[in-house]
């Protein structure tokens, strides 16, 4: 039984993405005296900053590119969710003009870092020097229409950076945000933490409970019978991980990062995190020839990282706990 309510899979080809966000509105009020008025400035917030933003990159597009672009909000694509490469729902990067693209580079960039747009750029150019440009955005409803929901996503092969959910103002739903490397030559940090936590729980304490003898594959749920309790691992591991993960989050702004740690405690935080490595010893490098696979997981939610086939999936997701509505 997974740690939360069971979630729709779709071939397990694994994935694509959404994600949703909370947000706050930020004001400033001054006062004179007793008797004097009191002004309240609101500023903007990132929902509505988003928003706007969407929706100046929705403007650009001539009819038929916003024909491609926009899509349906309860879109059954919009949760499919799948690594490898082919067609997927909005329009090609490539048939954007220059300015057309500076539109959605300044988009994402609201929610990808410069380390994150870069990474995102590196993933795409080893399928070629196209890059980015056999990559798709979709947008899922209409940004410009007031109130209304609306999601965001850039994905193709290895790669799905932004999905994001605008609605409700509050962050119930993100990613999941999918990272690849073939060959396995990326991600070097992240596999290099992973690969001394393992040394540091293992020396001295075995692997018995830590090690699953099945794949992680990436982006799926941990069930809620594998693996060990964050808080039983020894101190210098536990450490070792909240590097990890400040390293995953390391491809989002400090607005975005900031929003994922609330919504990390909000489902338990470390205290209720479980932790597991499966189908081997995390002793070398995928490039090296090390298959094994990583998660930490909590209620509808997982940060992951597989080698076990070859190359490099990484994962980041939270799934809504009332899934039963999609």
């Amino acid at each position: 039984m997974n740690i939360s309510k069971s979630i729709p899979i779709t071939k397990i080809k694994p994935i694509g993405c959404f994600f949703m966000v909370l947000f706050m509105c930020a004001f400033t009020a001054s006062s004179s005296t007793s008797h004097a008025k009191q002004t309240a400035v609101v500023t903007e917030n990132f929902e509505d900053s988003l928003r706007k933003k969407a929706g100046e990159f929705l403007d650009g597009l001539n009819a038929e590119q916003q024909g491609e672009c926009l899509q349906a909000m309860d879109a059954k694509a919009r949760w499919y969710k799948q690594y490898t490469g082919g067609v997927r729902e909005g329009i090609q990067i490539k048939k954007l003009n220059v300015e057309q693209k500076k539109a959605m580079e300044s988009l994402f960039k609201m929610v990808l870092s410069d380390y994150g747009w870069k990474m995102a750029e590196t993933v795409a150019k080893q399928d070629g020097e196209q890059g980015l440009d056999k990559y798709y955005v979709a947008c899922f409803g209409d940004p410009r229409k007031a109130g209304s929901p609306f999601a965001l996503r850039l994905c193709e092969h290895h790669l799905t950076i932004v999905n994001l959910e605008i609605a409700g103002g509050k962050m119930t739903e993100f990613g999941p945000i999918l990272l690849g490397a073939n060959p396995p030559v990326l991600w070097q940090k992240d596999e290099e933490i992973l690969m001394k936590a393992w040394t540091q729980q293992t020396e001295k304490n075995g692997h018995k409970e830590l090690l699953g003898k099945n794949s992680g594959i990436s982006s799926q749920l941990m069930p809620a019978d594998q693996g060990m309790l964050f808080s039983a691992l020894t101190a210098e591991t536990q450490v070792t991980l909240k590097e990890a993960w400040e390293h995953r989050l390391k491809i989002f702004t400090p607005t975005i990062k900031a929003r994922i740690n609330a919504l990390h405690q909000t489902r338990g935080g470390w205290e209720k995190s479980r932790v597991a490595f499966y189908k081997n010893a995390a002793d070398k490098r995928s490039k090296d020839g090390g298959k094994w696979d990583f998660k930490c997981g909590l209620p509808g939610m997982v940060w992951d990282f597989e080698s076990s086939r070859g190359h490099i999936h990484l994962s980041l997701c939270v799934h809504p706990l009332d899934v039963e509505k999609k």
